[in-house]
Formats: C-alpha cells, sequence, structure tokens
C-alpha cells in the first residue's frame, strides 16, 4: 500500500508502483500521476478509493501481497496467528495527517511515537539514560533567556522536516539569532508545509551530540526485527553547518556500520514495539560507539523521494524492500563498487536568496566526474533548486568538498 503526496513523486517511485500495481490511495497527487502515465501510453497506478484504503489499513480489506519478491534476499513469512500491520509506504510526511484519521489506533500511536522527537527521547530514555533534553513552547523558547542554557546545544522543532527550524547553539549570539530567525520564518513554514509536519509551537532544546552523522533507511518487520536498506554519511561545512547538502554511502560505510546500527534499531525497537515499520533515521555515532537518535521519521524513507538513492547506487529501490518483505543482500550487492562514493546532494537555496531569473544545472553537472540523476525543482515554490545523484570516486573527494563550500548562487541568474 502506497500514498503519494507532496511536494514530490519520483519518476522511480512511480514505475514501481504501476509496474508492481500497488494498492495507491485515490488522492489528488495520485491522480495527476495516474493521468500523466496514461497521457504517456504507460501503465495506470492502482487507484484505490478512500473508504476501500482505510479498510485496507485498518486490516479490513483485501490482502494486497504481490507475488516473490524482485530483489535480493528472502521474503519473511508471516507468523502464524500474529496481527500483523499492513505494510504503508508513504513518500511524503503530508499524508501522516490522513493516515493518523483512518487507520488503526495502534499504527496512529506508534506514528506518534516517532514523529514527536520529546515523545521519542523519552521513550528511548532506558538506552541513554544521561541524555538532555528539555521541551518547550514557542513563548517559553522566546522568553528563555541564553544563561539558563546548557552549550552546546541543538534547537529544533519537536515535530520538523528537513533541517527547518533547526539550530545549533553555542553562545548568546547563535541564541538570539535562532530566535530572530524563527519569528521570521515561521509564516513561511506554515504557508509549505502542514503542521503535522513542521509544528513552530512545539520546540526541543537537547544536547548537542558529538560524532558522525548518519542518515538509514531502515523498517522493523513483521517479527519486529530491523531490516536496513541504506547507510548515508552526512557530511557538514563545520559545527556550525546544519544544512542538508551532502550524504553518500558507499560500501566501506555499509561494511563498518551495518551490525552495529542493525543492533541499535533492535535495542530500539524492543522499547517502541513496531513491525512493518519504515522509517527515515538520522543519528550521530560517537567514536566511542556511542549512538544517539537525531529523529525518526515515520512511514517513509529520505524525503523528497531522494531515497531513490539506493536505486542509483546499489540496483534496488529501498521502499520495495520494505513493501516486499525483502532483506538486501549486502555481500552480493557491494561486490564491483568498492572505492566508490554515491552521493546524493540537496541543493539549498541560500539564506536570503536573491530572486532568482534561472538556474544553470547544466554548469553544475559538468562538475562531476559522473552524474547519475539530476532532478529540478520548482525554486519559486520550495527552498530548493533540486537533487543531484553522483558516483565519485574516493580519490576524488575534491568535488564533492567544493559543492559543500558552495552557496550554488554562481550557478544562478540572477
Amino acid at each position: 500500500m502506497i500514498i503519494l503526496d507532496q511536494p514530490y513523486v519520483s519518476p522511480e517511485l512511480l514505475a514501481y508502483t504501476a509496474a508492481r500495481q500497488e494498492p495507491v490511495l485515490d488522492n489528488y497527487m495520485a491522480r495527476a500521476c495516474s493521468t500523466e502515465l496514461k497521457m504517456q501510453g504507460r501503465q495506470a497506478l492502482n487507484l484505490v478509493p478512500e473508504d476501500r484504503f482505510a479498510a485496507m489499513l485498518r486490516g479490513q480489506g483485501q490482502d494486497y501481497d504481490h507475488g516473490q519478491n524482485q530483489i535480493q534476499g528472502q521474503a519473511h513469512g508471516q507468523a502464524q496467528g500474529a496481527a500483523v500491520p499492513p505494510r504503508l509506504y508513504t513518500c511524503s510526511e503530508n499524508s501522516l495527517a490522513w493516515v493518523t484519521e483512518h487507520c488503526s489506533p495502534a499504527l496512529a500511536e506508534a506514528i506518534a511515537k516517532l514523529k514527536n522527537k520529546a515523545l521519542t527521547r523519552e521513550l528511548l530514555r532506558p538506552l541513554d539514560p544521561d541524555y538532555y533534553y528539555r521541551r518547550l513552547s514557542l513563548a517559553e523558547m522566546q522568553a528563555l533567556p541564553f544563561e539558563a542554557l546548557c552549550t552546546p546545544c541543538v534547537l529544533k522543532p519537536a515535530v520538523g522536516f528537513f533541517s527547518l527550524g533547526v539550530y545549533r547553539i553555542g553562545n548568546a549570539q547563535d541564541w538570539h539569532a535562532a530566535k530572530s530567525a524563527i519569528a521570521a520564518e515561521a509564516e513561511r513554514w506554515a504557508a509549505q508545509y502542514p503542521q503535522s509536519v513542521v509544528d513552530g509551537n512545539d520546540w526541543l532544546l537537547e544536547e548537542y551530540i558529538d560524532g558522525d552523522e548518519y542518515a538509514v533507511d531502515v523498517y522493523f518487520d513483521q517479527d519486529g526485527q530491523a531490516v536496513v536498506c541504506n547507510i548515508l554519511r552526512h557530511e557538514f561545512t563545520g559545527d556550525d553547518d546544519v544544512s542538508d547538502r551532502l550524504y553518500y554511502t558507499s560500501a566501506s560505510i555499509i561494511h563498518e556500520r551495518l551490525a552495529g546500527f542493525e543492533d541499535w534499531f533492535n535495542r530500539v525497537n524492543a522499547l517502541l514495539g513496531l513491525r512493518n515499520f519504515p522509517a527515515h533515521v538520522e543519528l550521530r555515532r560517537h567514536a566511542s560507539g556511542r549512538i544517539l537518535p537525531i529523529e525518526f521519521n515515520p512511514l517513509r524513507f529520505a524525503g523528497w523521494c531522494s531515497t531513490d538513492v539506493s536505486l542509483f547506487a546499489w540496483g534496488f529501490h529501498s521502499y520495495g524492500c520494505f513493501l516486499e518483505g525483502a532483506k538486501p543482500d549486502w555481500n552480493s550487492i557491494l561486490k564491483g563498487r568498492e572505492g566508490k562514493l554515491y552521493t546524493l546532494m540537496a541543493l539549498g537555496k541560500p539564506a536570503n536568496c536573491p530572486p532568482i531569473r534561472d538556474f544553470d544545472y547544466e554548469a553544475l553537472a559538468q562538475r562531476f566526474a559522473k552524474v547519475l540523476c539530476l532532478r529540478r525543482n520548482d525554486y519559486t515554490r520550495y527552498g530548493l533548486f533540486g537533487f543531484l545523484f553522483t558516483e565519485t570516486p574516493e580519490n576524488r573527494r575534491e568535488e564533492l568538498d567544493s559543492i559543500v563550500q558552495s552557496d550554488l548562487l554562481e550557478f544562478a541568474l540572477i
């Protein structure tokens, strides 16, 4: 079962969904996508009316299970007599409000456990009892003096998305600047995203987590066991950078981090109790091995369909792993891919970006040895020029270092 929604549905997700005839909620976005497919002479989507889709979501409709999985690994068999939730994948958190309204109480509770970072912190406290965080309303946050903080710390929306409203606080100047920026940006966030995706009234102040940052697409199978579908290293220009510019994966990253992350996710799920549940998780790993979560994003993998990096890098759909109940055969997948970095770059507009007449995507692409996919975006509506996926030899890191430092205005016509 899939829900397609704003702001973006990738051609790769659309092709996969149509080919498998996955049940798709009949909403405005899905109808537009299905019409586009038909105009191209391709197979339309399997649109399911809202009432029937809701019944299926609550486990009251027909059981859709499409034969044998098409990616490496064996599908898990359903446990005898277990009340297993249906497999639901959403490409956008814009769908969470609809899901919560129409799903079972158990699924609604699972979404709530993860979407609100403050609640997640409380539930996972047994894994790290000394971790510091504090939940604040907007008014409480704006009134809080710098002297009351334990620095360095991070301020973020308790319900947030895509690094919106995330600020690292090291001194009084950072604190005042963050509060001023939030006051100025709150109206724009509200216009771009529903409150279920970004809530500017609920804030989390928490300990700064030292270590390497990773983004992991993982699902918990029908037995509650973690299945990792991709691991991306999140690169920054420095301690104050909170952007989503550069992520990359590699054979060495998978080899080095897979077992430890799967073990940690299984300990997490011993507290959360999730089954048939996908999540995009951002976390930090200290050199000592300590792992702490930054955020869990429920019922989806990497946002804006950027989870397709698994297809460009490894040759399989991450959402296919989940929907087909399969586990990647990493030993086979990684053969022949050593020595390469597979990147995902979010081409975010700089702060206080001037009006842009055009953006030279071709000039940007020429900066890289091998472009796997370049996605253009309506930058007049959203704060992104697009997404870029590349294959970069590990000994040519300079092309990545350069783009991380750029504000991208060198490619813009102003």
